[in-house]
């Protein structure tokens, strides 16, 4: 066999070409690293977190803040009060002869069997029976009637007509009512009065005039053994009516304190003056009788 230089630069070409097809085999890389590397899930996965972000709402619990919020909006909208109710009693000629307007709340003390000592409040209702008489001219009545209960209002004119007064104020019920538990005398009728003093005066008023008094009204009523209270709030009251059917000027409760003030502090200036008038008199007679004690003594030495 001849070896030409042809054949032998073919062999070295083909080793050669041999050597780089037998290097070694690109590595492929592992899943993990592809993912982190080279797939664009990552990436787009927190562009859409930041392009919409789902927002949570906190959860409300009994502490939470959110239902402290929410409870103080819902209790600062109050609904309007309603009006206080107009108890009106008519007169022979179908006009108004007595206008009450009030909100009464009446305690009624009383006693168990056990012997405890109780008490209840009870509300006046808006919707109780008005009854009365108005057929004397100086003398009216008013009565306010709901289920057991009956509260009276009698009213008179001073002697010369000037002014009118509340004269009684009067409670009658029946202790066996469901609001007396174990009361230990039952089926009784009770009847309770305002306590009735020498020249004593509720609410006096000018004639003509609605007797109005804002502060918070409170009349004992006794029979001697059993008790109760009369609880007027923001009261507006005129009897004697005759022109029409809606209350007159008013006349406050307060101007009536004032007055009340002014006439038990005459009595004591009255009697400061009188004393102090005493005081000189005495003074000065002893003063007198000193200087005519001595004068006596002197004209008999000498």
């Amino acid at each position: 066999m001849d070896h030409s230089p042809t054949s032998g630069a073919l062999f070295i070409l083909w080793c050669l070409l041999g050597s780089v097809w037998s290097g070694p085999t690109p590595t492929v890389p592992p899943a993990s690293l592809k993912d982190s590397h080279y797939t664009p899930s990552r990436p787009l996965k927190s562009i859409v977190e930041l392009v919409t972000p789902i927002t949570k709402l906190p959860a409300i619990t009994p502490n939470s803040d959110v239902r402290t919020t929410t409870v103080t909006s819902t209790t600062s909208e109050r609904p309007i009060p309603a009006l206080r109710p107009v108890y009106r009693l008519n007169g022979s000629n179908g006009q108004a002869c007595i206008l009450l307007q009030v909100d009464a709340i009446i305690t009624v003390m009383y006693r168990t069997k056990l012997g405890i000592d109780e008490k209840v409040d009870i509300y006046v209702p808006d919707e109780a029976t008005v009854t009365g008489n108005c057929d004397s001219e100086n003398t009216v009545t008013m009565s306010l009637k709901w289920k057991a209960f009956v509260l009276s209002w009698s009213f008179s004119k001073t002697p010369g007509g000037e002014r009118w007064y509340v004269d009684k104020i009067e409670l009658t019920y029946n202790s066996s009512e469901r609001h007396f538990e174990h009361i230990d005398q039952p089926n009784k009728t009770i009847r309770l009065s305002s306590e009735k003093k020498h020249s004593h005066m509720l609410f006096p008023t000018p004639v003509g005039k609605s007797y109005v008094c804002t502060d918070d009204v409170i009349i004992p009523l006794t029979d001697g053994k059993n008790e109760a209270t009369v609880l007027l709030r923001d009261m507006k009251l005129q009897p004697f009516k005759f022109k029409n059917n809606e209350f007159a000027a008013e006349f406050s409760c307060r101007s009536l304190s004032a007055r009340a003030g002014r006439d038990e502090t005459a009595p004591v200036a009255v009697g400061s003056t009188l004393a102090a008038a005493v005081l000189l008199t005495i003074a000065g007679y002893a003063g007198w009788r000193y200087f005519k004690v001595n004068k006596v003594k002197y004209d008999t030495m000498e």
